[in-house]
């Protein structure tokens, strides 16, 4: 024992112990409260991600609404130009029946169509959650003059996932789960297992 403290080395060495003991409970304390940040962070990314992409979705639907609503709008008036066309091209004719020949033309107008709102989720093989993308399919096929499913062919032929919201949501929420578990260390791991939800889900 020490004469002038009143403290022996053992009690000193037992001192020092306890607090080395106290500073490696800390300092695994601190590392679990930043990883626990951490998760909570990559959460919010993966919130403001789907609010992104919720509105983007909304706005393409809108645009899909109004093009469907003028592209109706302008096949009724194709096809009362088309009906009065024809009643003129009949009587010309002078076939004795002009409301026929205008009849047939207004039911070729209204005949035709085209596709509209089907706005789905497009993600690739190697993406990051920042390069999903919204894609009109019925845009593109009107675009391009083909049909949905050729456009969907396409799209999945040059190595794209392609899902519905609901789908991506379920995904994104069981990701949003397994990140606070602790199960990924890294944004590249849990872009794989988003990958894998994905691909599950098909």
């Amino acid at each position: 024992m020490n004469a002038s403290t009143g403290f022996s080395a053992t009690t000193i060495l037992k001192e020092i112990k306890e607090l080395n003991y106290a500073i490696t409970e800390l300092d695994s304390l601190i590392t679990k409260e930043a990883e626990f940040v951490q998760r909570l962070d990559r959460v919010a990314k993966i919130d403001t991600l789907k609010s992104r992409i919720a509105a983007e979705i909304k706005r393409v639907q809108e645009e899909e609404d109004k093009s469907e609503r003028n592209f109706n709008t302008g096949k009724l008036y194709s096809s009362v130009a088309g009906f009065a066309l024809g009643s003129i091209l009949g009587a010309m004719s002078k076939q004795g029946k002009p409301f026929l020949s205008g009849a047939k033309l207004l039911s070729t107008e209204l005949g035709k169509e085209a596709d509209f709102g089907t706005v789905l989720i497009a993600t690739g093989e190697n993406s990051k959650l920042e390069d999903i993308e919204v894609v009109s399919i019925s845009s593109l096929a009107r675009e391009y003059k083909k049909t949905e499913s050729s456009i969907l062919s396409i799209i999945k032929g040059n190595g794209y996932l392609l899902l519905t919201p609901k789908e991506l949501w379920k995904s994104l929420h069981r990701l949003k789960e397994d990140i606070m578990e602790g199960k990924y260390k890294s944004e590249r791991e849990q872009n794989k297992a988003l990958l894998n939800y994905v691909k599950k889900r098909k």
